[in-house]
């Protein structure tokens, strides 16, 4: 609540009376400082409660209002105007010129010492200190528990309670990981954006450039580089419209040796708790999902609290195994939950609703594969974010990401869908047939083959075969299936099949 002139005036042993200023009784005072000098605004910073018995008062009113305005542009809480010396009353004009500027006079009766309000203000603040150290011991606790459980996220909300600011933490890149904002509108909420778009840019410009206090017109961002073994591994800003205290900065450095030791978690930890976030994460798309299991993956959520699954087919399980490692890597990296699940060749993921098709072929890092995107949606409707994922992965092309949402394809329709689901290995068994037994993948042939629109020099090198070769099979195919690949309504309704099955990637 902070030690303004309003408290000083209801504590009944000092006597104390306004006698100008009333609109600037919420001025908080960090001090008491007795002056008779005319020109005391000079040796002042702001939040001092003046003290004066009007020794050296300028004589004219001129004089004087020079002396209170100097004084009210330095920033002082206020000004106590002692009686019973020079003066039996506070001047008349002295009080006229409070008012005009709003700064708080009050009147000091004669029997009352200045050490005495001094003393006073001491003590008041001193109480204040101490609350706010015992406010910050339960704060550490709390923000430890918030790590412990809910990782970034949960910290950045338990740090922006106990210090009544909006605070962000931003990985290295640049980008937000999680934001909790204290603005109570919606312009309040804008400058929360534009304070972080300003640390942003810093972020961009360098890593030296950024920790520290920068002052706006709007914000004062008090921003905590967090360095670890390999460098910088993410920014904390605080966003707040003045300076942190020295309690608010204990805890600001608390939040950031918090997610030092995260980064630097215990090995055999991480994998305890990569392996229950992957069962969690199976169990969630078999349909099963417990409110706890619930909370733990809304943590991938963006903060509308929206998901969207990813499936990556790579060229062998072998492929597969190694790529779980970098998606967990590039996710850790971004400081995202891991869920992350293998099955055979097939990768599926756990991102964010605002996750795009960038950021899905960023965390393969390089990686050969095709994926498929799902749509965006609450954790409600994870298993058929998942279905649609597996959809779009299987009519991707070798090292596309297909997001079937912003595509348009009629494959993210349920009823084409559903009329194609079981048609794959009924129409194309013969191709099947002659794979399984050892002979030639004809329906990869096939697949290429309708893909290159015809054209035998780009299919025979997409199926790795000479045009001749692919002759030969286009020709064998056209018998085993009893159609003319000549017609385009057969090329059409067979690759929409293909792209409806399982199948390895190119």
């Amino acid at each position: 609540m902070g030690t303004t002139v309003g408290w000083l005036l209801d504590q009944p042993s000092l006597s104390l009376r306004c006698r100008g200023g009333v609109a600037g009784l919420d001025r908080e005072i960090d001090c008491a400082l007795t002056s008779e000098l005319v020109d005391a605004a000079q040796w002042l910073s702001g939040g001092e409660l003046l003290l004066t018995t009007g020794m050296r008062l300028p004589p004219d009113t001129a004089g004087r209002t020079d002396y209170l305005r100097s004084l009210a542009d330095v920033g002082i809480a206020g000004l106590g105007f002692g009686t019973g010396l020079g003066y039996d009353t506070v001047p008349a004009d002295l009080v006229e010129i409070a008012d005009a500027l709003g700064l708080p006079l009050l009147e000091v009766p004669r029997p009352i010492p200045f050490s005495a309000i001094a003393r006073m203000l001491l003590d008041r603040l001193a109480e204040e200190r101490y609350a706010q150290f015992t406010r910050a011991t339960r704060s550490q606790p709390a923000m430890t528990r918030a790590i412990i459980t809910g990782g970034v996220p949960a910290l950045v909300a338990e740090l922006s309670a106990a210090l009544d600011r909006s605070v962000a933490f931003i990985d290295s890149d640049g980008k937000v990981v999680s934001t909790t904002s204290r603005a109570s509108a919606d312009a309040g909420a804008e400058r929360d954006r534009a304070a972080l778009r300003h640390v942003r840019a810093l972020i961009a410009h360098g890593p030296m450039s950024t920790t520290g206090v920068t002052i706006t017109a709007e914000h004062t961002i008090t921003v905590q580089r967090i360095n670890a073994g390999v460098g910088v591994v993410g920014y904390l800003a605080v966003i707040g419209t003045d300076p942190l205290g020295d309690v608010h900065r204990v805890l600001v450095g608390h939040a950031a040796s918090l997610v030092t030791l995260q980064h630097a978690e215990a090995g055999n930890v991480a994998v305890d708790r990569a392996a229950l976030q992957t069962e969690i994460f199976g169990l969630a798309l078999h349909g099963t999902m417990s409110p706890s299991a619930a909370v733990l993956l809304g943590r991938a959520a963006d903060t509308a609290g929206l998901v969207r699954v990813v499936v990556y087919e790579f060229r062998s399980s072998a492929v597969a195994v190694n790529a779980v490692e970098t998606i967990g890597a590039e996710l850790a990296a971004r400081w995202r939950p891991v869920f992350v699940l293998q099955r055979d060749r097939e990768v599926v993921v756990l991102v964010r609703g605002d996750d795009d098709v960038a950021v899905v072929r960023g965390l393969a890092g390089g990686s050969r594969m095709r994926a498929g995107l799902g749509p965006v949606t609450d954790l409600a409707g994870l298993v058929s974010s998942a279905g649609q994922a597996r959809q779009a992965a299987r009519s991707a092309t070798d090292g596309e990401v297909v997001d079937l949402e912003t595509t348009g394809s009629v494959l993210a329709i349920d009823a084409v869908q559903d009329g194609l689901r079981g048609l794959h290995d009924v129409r194309l068994r013969p191709l099947i047939a002659v794979r399984e037994s050892g002979g030639a993948d004809l329906v990869a042939t096939l697949r290429g083959y309708l893909e290159a629109n015809g054209h035998w020099e780009t299919a025979a090198s997409t199926v790795g075969v000479h045009r001749h070769t692919l002759r030969h099979r286009i020709s064998r195919i056209e018998v085993l299936l009893g159609v003319d690949l000549a017609d385009a309504r057969t090329r059409a309704e067979l690759l929409l099949i293909l792209l409806s099955g399982d199948r390895p990637p190119a």
